[in-house]
């Protein structure tokens, strides 16, 4: 990582070439720290912006981790704001993916903020890079992160959203996107859940749908291009049995077991063991699928 500040001007090889489509509202220079190669091999067509709720539900954080996470393991470039929430999680769903993320910031790109997550913009330095027109050591002010957004739209061949209320600063990203060309998609979610309001809209005004990882690349690359799951170990046949009910809207250890006709404190410890193998969530004692898959698609046993 190097917290050295570099700038490339509007002309200057290295220039991302899509942001001359915001035309005369391209920023004029960009500042960056960590690996300058980052955005200087930077190619629209197989660069994915996702955004998405500050306040995000661990459906949410898991999508785009798992969504992050697969596409930077197709060699696609991640881009997203840091912030907390949706934006974290993409960067971290990417860092696991062995990829590249750029983090297009509010303020200046050696100002880490949130200052929760320093760690995190450590790690995406040490391959690739936070980026902003703000000048080094300035603090993001009001309209900074509506501002920066224009940079985000015009970076991605395609704007993600997961998780936006309305309104949301992630979706002033997605109507930036459209303006500009660029395909739109968009997570579905409970149609009880504020966050989801934003982005069930979307889709319903025609967004495309986005399932997981192999929409995407359906859209960029070509139906078929390459199928992406992500496989966790080996599930033995009670185990199997608990993450399906919990797949089938038994949320609560209680439900489970009722389902099952299992002992509570039985299936308290088969919970456990799943969220600790990657095939569960939990958000305040309510449990929820990942989108982690056994070897082979199915179940042993």
């Amino acid at each position: 990582m190097s917290d050295t500040v570099w700038a490339i001007r509007r002309g200057e090889p290295g220039y991302p070439a899509a942001l001359g489509d915001l035309g005369a509202a391209a920023p004029e220079q960009l500042f960056g720290c960590g690996d300058r190669q980052a955005i200087e091999a930077y190619e629209p067509e197989h660069t994915v912006t996702v955004v998405g709720s500050r306040r995000a539900s661990s459906y949410g954080v898991g999508v785009a981790e798992e969504l992050g996470c697969l596409l930077a393991a197709a060699g696609l470039v991640v881009v997203s704001g840091m912030a907390r929430g949706i934006d974290a999680a993409a960067h971290r769903g990417a860092l696991a993916g062995n990829g590249t993320t750029l983090a297009v910031l509010g303020g200046g790109a050696d100002v880490v903020y949130p200052a929760s997550e320093r760690r995190l913009y450590a790690d995406i330095l040490a391959g690739g890079a936070a980026i902003s027109e703000a000048p080094p050591g300035q603090r993001p002010g009001p309209g900074a992160f509506p501002k920066r957004n224009r940079i985000m739209a015009a970076l991605g061949a395609i704007t993600v959203v997961i998780e936006a209320a309305e309104p949301s600063g992630s979706l002033i990203t997605a109507r930036l996107a459209l303006d500009l060309g660029r395909t739109v998609g968009a997570v579905p979610g409970p149609v009880t859940s504020r966050v989801s309001e934003g982005t069930n809209n979307l889709v319903v005004d025609g967004a495309w749908l986005i399932r997981g990882a192999q929409d995407v690349l359906d859209l960029l690359l070509g139906v078929g291009m390459q199928a992406v799951r992500r496989c966790g170990p080996p599930l033995d046949p009670d185990l199997a049995r608990v993450a399906e009910a919990v797949e089938l809207g038994s949320s609560t250890c209680d439900a489970v077991a009722l389902a099952l006709g299992a002992p509570p404190e039985e299936t308290a410890v088969a919970l456990a063991r799943l969220e600790l193998l990657g095939y569960l969530r939990t958000d305040g004692g309510r449990y929820s699928r990942s989108a982690l898959i056994p070897p082979g698609g199915e179940t042993e046993g």
